[in-house]
Parts: structure tokens; C-alpha cells; sequence
């Protein structure tokens, strides 16, 4: 997942450079041939820009880039042959409907940084992951070999040794300059003022060759909104509102969608910490997972079917655990973010057609590292309860021939799995997520061991008065395990 963010961060990164390096040259010869070239002279691309408008008359300043394209290189990036004279548009491993910035410049006498919006609409990026953890987009961002038809000057072995003398005296100044200590918000000399960052209506396609999945993120909204900073006066200006919305889908190897969460997320967050201005570690935020979101072939519930074999032998059958699980209505529910570990702090519960599956409050998830621990129960379907149950009575007068008193065996066999007649089973889930290690949060013993247990004390409760009267009837009946 980290590397996954690593590269999704590097496209957007890229797209507000180019953003930038138009607005430093904004004028009328800002044309989407020059932002092209530009482009294609300084990473491994072939580029396409469809418009540029740029404003910077009024007091909000602005720029408008649209139809942005970064595909693999080809010839036609190599040559440098002139956008106008190309005959068609690369298919784009990233495309962007249109980059928005407005600026207000006329803030800064008063050392604020007004952003009024910066916004990336309907950006598509096609990444794959590879089994050795890299992916398809580093190549886009290395230095290109040919430029305008020749060997790129900034890979000439003057270049390259001008580039290692300057790193390696960077690096002579930072090992003598005295230790800095980790960034503070109290440094930055202005404030910080922004109506709206993030991206609009976004698609991103990630294909993971070491498991053959797709991981599918449609109606992408993310977006910062009333950003207020101020290093000088945390106490009233340290305020950032994050939304979060988007449809996420799971595709497995047989081509089947897995699963598909449509969620919804909110949360007010403080960026940094009052008293030092140090990056605030933790956020917490309100999600919601929306109805007709589900889960198919939950990798948990398949191993909760392997661990109880005494329940199939007892005609206990949970085959519902493995069909789609849809949700039947909307979750709401918080959970805290730090460092990449997703903690719940409540204790939703997701009702769906077959169970509802409780999650207990602080369950998490490391994001980075796909480690989760998590303590959950499944509260099985009242009707598919009373069938599974009902065959466990069919199953226990087999075994008894009839006798004694069939919900009470039942009850010592699985009674400590029922809940209000309903099936309720709870269970741990740890590990890697996509392989997780199961325990059930019960103990259960052989049906053959509680069967036998459980009539031997209805018999002995039957039989035991009556055999008192035999003198040596008792010692007998101890002696064959009564």
C-alpha cells in the first residue's frame, strides 16, 4: 500500500509542477506546445496539453490547464517533433481532464499564501505493480535519453560529473552543519490560507501482478478545504477539513469482483501540534460505508469454515459465509489514523443479508504493511440459525437413539454459539490481511467427546435413582464411566 501511495504521489506531484512552471512563466507565450516541450525535456514521457488559459489580471490570479496527457516515450517525443504537427494523442497511462490553480499574489504583502483553489479534475492514472514491488510509472519520471532528436545534454559525462560534485558538496555541507531538528509549522514565516485543494471525480486503476488482483478507485473526491495555518497563533489557526469519498473495488484473479466498499469520509483535523508546531501524528476521522457495498469470499470467514469441523460433523452448516455478503444499509463509524495504522474506536456493526458482522473497538489496521488485528463477531442470519440448528437436533437424535432432551444436548454441544437463537460466532483475524491467521474466541471440543459427555449425564440422571436400589449397581456404573 505505501508503495502504491509513493507512485499515485508522484503523478500528482508532477502535475502541480506543471502547474507551477506555468505560472512562473505565465504570459502569452504560455501555449500547450511550450508546456509540451518542456515536459518531454525534462522527464521520460511523450506529453499532451489540450488548452491553457491563464488569467492574471485580476486580484485572484489563475490558470487553466486542460487535456494533460503523460504516456510512454516514443519517437515522437525523442524527435521533438512540434505538438501541431502531431497527428494523434498517445494513449495516456495518466490523463487529467483539467488542472485549476487561483492565487491571490496580492496576500503576500501581508505574508499570507491565499490559495483560493487548486484542483485536479477527473485525473485517470493506469498503475501496475510489479512482484518486486516497482511499478509502471517509475520509467515516466527518469531524465530522458534523446531530446529533440539527440543525446540529452544533461546526461553528457560533463553533466554527470558537474550533478555528483554538487551532490557530493551538499552532502559535505549537511554532515558539517549542526544536526536540524524535525519541521515545525512555527518556522514558516507566513500564514497559510487555502479554499480548496485536492482532486474531483478521479479514476485509478491498480493492477498487482504477484496476485493477479485489481484494485479499482472510481468517484475519487479528495479534497482539503478551509486550510488555515498560522505558525504564530496555533491556538485559533490550525484547522484543515478533509472529505474523502470514493468507490473502491476489488477484482480478484478469476476476474470476479472480491469486494466493493463505496465510502464516504470526514473528518476536522489539526494539522499540527499546538505547543511545538510538530506534525499533529494523529487524525481521527467519521466514515461512512454506504449501502450495496459487500464482501465476497471474505478470507476470514473461509478459514472460520476450516476451523470448525465438529460443527459440520454435527450438521452445523455455514455455507452463507461464503456467498456475497451486501450491505443493507448505510455504517457510520471512527476511526483514528496514525502513522499508517487505521484504529476503530467504536463498534460498528454491518448488517447484511446473511449475518451481521460486529467489529470490536480497537481493531486496527497498518495500511503500509497489511498486519491488522482485529476481533470481530459474525452473528449468523435468524432463519439460516434455525435451519443449522434444526439439523443439529436431526444429528444428536441419530447419535442418542432419541434419548433425553435434545435442546439441552444441543446446548452443551453448541450452546455457547447461540445468541437470541441466532448463530453467533466470534473470532480474532491477524496477520496479513490477505492471508490472515484465525482464532476462534470460543473453545470447543469434539462432537463424538460432548455427545457422549452429555448422555452419559441424561442416562446417569435417569437411571441413577433406579440403580441405587441394586446393591453394586453404583460401583458398576462408575466402572463404565457413569
Amino acid at each position: 500500500m505505501k508503495k502504491i501511495g509513493y507512485g499515485i504521489g508522484a503523478v500528482f506531484a508532477s502535475i502541480l509542477l506543471m502547474v507551477i512552471i506555468a505560472l512562473v512563466f505565465a504570459g502569452s507565450f504560455i501555449t500547450p506546445s511550450f508546456l509540451v516541450k518542456q515536459i518531454e525535456s525534462a522527464i521520460n514521457v511523450r506529453a499532451h496539453v489540450e488548452s491553457v488559459n491563464i488569467n492574471l489580471v485580476n486580484v485572484l490570479s489563475g490558470i487553466e490547464i486542460e487535456g494533460i496527457i503523460l504516456a510512454p516515450r516514443d519517437e515522437v517525443a525523442n524527435k521533438g517533433t512540434p505538438l501541431d504537427e502531431r497527428k494523434s494523442k498517445p494513449k495516456g497511462l495518466i490523463q487529467l481532464g483539467k488542472a485549476d490553480v487561483k492565487i491571490s499574489f496580492l496576500a503576500l504583502l501581508t505574508k499570507t499564501l491565499k490559495v483560493n483553489k487548486i484542483v485536479l479534475k477527473q485525473p485517470e492514472i493506469s498503475l501496475t505493480m510489479n512482484e518486486d514491488g516497482g511499478n509502471n510509472l517509475t520509467s515516466l519520471f527518469k531524465t530522458p535519453k534523446i531530446v529533440d532528436g539527440e543525446k540529452n545534454p544533461a546526461l553528457s559525462p560533463e553533466a554527470l560529473a558537474e550533478k555528483k560534485a554538487a551532490e557530493e558538496e551538499e552532502a559535505k555541507e549537511k554532515a558539517s552543519a549542526p544536526p536540524s531538528g524535525p519541521f515545525s509549522i512555527k518556522d514558516i514565516p507566513i500564514a497559510i490560507k487555502m479554499g480548496l485543494v485536492g482532486i474531483q471525480d478521479g479514476n485509478i486503476q491498480v493492477s498487482m501482478r504477484k496476485t493477479g488482483q485489481i484494485i479499482q478507485i472510481q468517484k475519487l473526491d479528495l479534497e482539503l478545504k478551509d486550510i488555515d495555518i498560522d505558525g504564530s497563533d496555533l491556538e485559533s489557526h490550525n484547522n484543515v477539513n478533509v472529505n474523502f469519498d470514493a468507490d473502491v473495488t476489488i477484482i480478484g484473479r478469476n476476474k470476479k469482483e472480491a469486494a466493493k466498499f463505496l465510502l464516504e469520509t470526514e473528518g476536522k483535523v489539526v494539522p499540527f501540534v499546538v505547543k511545538t508546531g510538530l506534525v499533529n501524528p494523529k487524525v481521527i476521522y467519521e466514515v461512512t460505508m454506504k449501502e450495496d457495498s459487500f464482501v465476497s469470499g471474505f478470507a476470514a470467514f473461509d478459514a472460520i469454515a476450516g476451523e470448525l469441523p465438529m460443527m459440520n460433523q454435527a450438521g452445523l452448516k455455514l455455507d452463507k459465509l461464503k456467498e456475497k455478503a451486501e450491505l443493507k444499509k448505510d455504517v457510520s463509524f471512527k476511526v483514528e489514523y496514525s502513522n499508517g495504522k487505521v484504529t476503530f474506536l467504536d463498534e460498528p456493526t454491518f448488517p447484511t443479508k446473511n449475518y451481521d458482522l460486529q467489529i470490536t473497538k480497537g481493531s486496527y489496521i497498518v495500511t503500509t504493511t497489511n498486519y491488522h488485528e482485529m476481533k470481530m463477531g459474525m452473528l449468523y442470519d435468524e432463519d439460516e440459525s434455525k435451519k443449522s440448528l434444526a439439523s443439529v437436533d436431526e444429528k444428536i437424535k441419530q447419535v442418542t437413539k432419541g434419548q433425553g432432551d435434545t435442546k439441552a444436548l444441543r446446548n452443551k454441544i453448541v450452546g455457547n454459539l447461540v445468541k437470541n437463537e441466532r448463530l453467533f460466532i466470534p473470532f480474532r483475524t491477524y496477520g496479513d490481511i490477505r492471508n490472515p491467521n484465525v482464532e476462534l474466541g470460543v473453545g470447543l471440543g469434539t462432537i463424538s467427546d460432548l455427545v457422549s459427555g452429555a448422555v452419559k449425564e441424561v442416562i446417569k440422571g435417569k437411571a441413577g435413582d433406579a440403580l441405587k436400589k441394586i446393591p453394586g449397581a453404583g460401583d458398576a456404573l462408575k466402572g463404565l464411566g457413569f
